[in-house]
Formats: C-alpha cells, structure tokens, sequence
C-alpha cells in the first residue's frame, strides 16, 4: 500500500500530491468554483472538471471525451475494465473509493477530505495501476468538488428557510 496525502500549498493556491517520504509527485489547481482545473503529475498537465449540479463526477482529459471519468454512473479508468467509484459523505468529511481488477490483479484507491476544509487530503492506493497519480489527483479533484457544491447548496437552503436573514 502507498500512503499519499495532498495538503494546499497557499503560496502556489495549490494542492501538492506527496509520498510518504515527502517527495512532491504532482499537483492540483481548480478554478475558484471548481468546475474546471489542471492536474500536473508524471502523465504531464491534464485538465479536469467536475460535471453536474452536484458535480458527482470528476474527469480528466478532453471535456467533451474524457480519458478519465470517475462517475458513480459509469468510471471509465485506462487498465481497469470494470471499475467502480464510490462516494460516501458521514460527518468527518468524503470518501471516495476506486475499485477493480487491472491486468496485474485487484486495484483499490481510497481518497479523503476532511469536511469543512480543514487539514490535508489523505490516499491510500493497493495494487498496480499504471497512472494512479492522475487518478488520485481527479479523485481529490472530484471529492473537493463535490465538497464545495453540497456547501453552496446548504448555504442556499439556509438562505431560503430564513428568509435571507444572513444578509
């Protein structure tokens, strides 16, 4: 297992991807609404958005055919036919988890970000996955997303249960 954590640099205004040695192995910068970003990994800089109202998916590459698509609807990851990405939500945050069989056996990536923006990212990934940088960088990407659209949409249903009281 490699243990990764992705912690935001304010100097930069971006997330750097390091190992456990604290080797820098890529980078994520996003749009202030993160809908679109660019990650910079060994597979060189790749763009990524998030898709949705709710942005429950993250892909990277080309918007209008993505070579990486992490979707609960239907992930498309190169090396892992068949793949899942799950997102579950509790109290401490999001954890978004890629799972399936590569060429060289089982593959699991979990990604989490604390709720509430506070403190680093954290990833863990089992198996061979040729790529797995870009695909832990698009996992935070889509969990940081997805973070910020459920936050704007509980400020908005608080702004319309009290009327704009916070105004």
């Amino acid at each position: 297992m490699t243990a990764l954590t992705l912690s935001r640099d304010n100097a930069r205004g971006a997330y750097l991807l390091t190992g456990a040695d604290g080797t820098v192995l890529g980078s994520l910068v996003a749009d202030r609404r993160w809908r679109h970003g660019e990650t910079v990994s060994a597979a060189g800089s790749v763009p990524v958005h998030s898709e949705g109202m709710r942005r429950r998916a993250a892909c990277a590459g080309d918007e209008h055919a993505p070579a990486l698509r992490l979707d609960p609807a239907g992930t498309i990851v190169a090396g892992l036919p068949g793949a899942r990405w799950e997102v579950t939500r509790d109290r401490g945050g999001f954890t978004g988890t890629l799972s399936g069989t590569g060429a060289n056996g089982p593959v699991r990536i979990v990604v989490t970000a604390p709720a509430g923006g506070g403190g680093p990212l954290h990833a863990d990934v089992q198996g061979d996955l040729p790529g797995w940088d870009l695909v832990v960088l698009t996992a935070a990407f889509g969990l940081l997303a997805r973070r910020r659209a459920d936050t704007m949409l509980t400020a908005a249903l608080v702004s319309v249960a009290t009327g704009g009281a916070g105004r």
